[in-house]
């Protein structure tokens, strides 16, 4: 069953530019203008391309807190001008570990890891005669469960990627995603690593635009949570 999901932060403003006033037919303001936004939880989409494998360094340390750490990239894009990006490159993927000194990503001798996980979602952007003008389907990926030395329960393979996208004549559109914060919800002695990322996107049109943010968070546990 779809369920709708409550945006976090929507802003849908008008652009000032006269330029852009005396350049287009009045009779066209309507459909080039966007009127709404609806988010929608869908059937999980798989990933299009097989899941990166672990022969090397993950990325950089990008947080640390409470005996865990987080290795990646802090941002990456999952939609430039209106294609995904798509890649297999394992340092644009967040994994939540244990902070073992000496050791960057003790992934190599961890186990117990889930299988991924996936949730789906479908992004519609209305004109004012209610025509959708860009669609947008993403999904965020995790495992989880992993443990180190038979303790904890950590995150891997974190990453939202970007599925079907339909974009109308007169509208681009640009989407990043961002992991903004880490946290351990168990103890020290077994922690359980949580994350919470950001997905942001915005469409900009011929008379205005409009700019939209998601989050998200999971943890070891393999709960996940739209947050309102």
């Amino acid at each position: 069953m779809f369920k709708s999901v409550l945006l976090m932060t929507v802003l849908i403003s008008s652009l000032a530019g006269a330029a852009h006033a005396t350049s287009i037919d009045s009779s066209n303001t309507k459909a080039l203008t966007i009127a709404s936004v609806s988010v929608t939880e869908v059937e999980p989409v798989a990933p299009f391309l097989e899941q990166p494998q672990f022969t090397g360094e993950l990325g950089d340390i990008i947080a640390s807190i409470d005996g865990i750490i987080a290795i990646g990239t802090k941002i990456w894009k999952i939609v430039d001008a209106g294609r995904p990006v798509i890649t297999t490159n394992v340092k644009n993927i967040v994994s939540v570990l244990p902070n073992i000194p000496g050791e960057a990503s003790p992934i190599s001798v961890m186990s117990n890891w889930s299988a991924p996980k996936v949730s789906s979602f479908r992004v519609s952007f209305k004109n004012a005669y209610k025509q959708e003008v860009v669609g947008f389907t993403y999904s965020v990926y995790f495992q989880f469960h992993g443990n180190y030395k038979d303790h904890g329960k950590y995150l891997t393979n974190l990453k939202v990627q970007a599925g079907q996208i339909n974009t109308a004549w007169g509208f681009n559109f640009d989407a990043v995603s961002e992991l903004i914060g880490i946290a351990n919800v168990g103890t020290m002695a077994d922690p359980v690593a949580s994350a919470t990322i950001q997905v942001s996107y915005a469409v900009k049109g011929l008379i205005n635009e409009s700019r939209l943010a998601q989050s998200y968070y999971v943890d070891g546990t393999g709960h996940f949570q739209v947050i309102p």
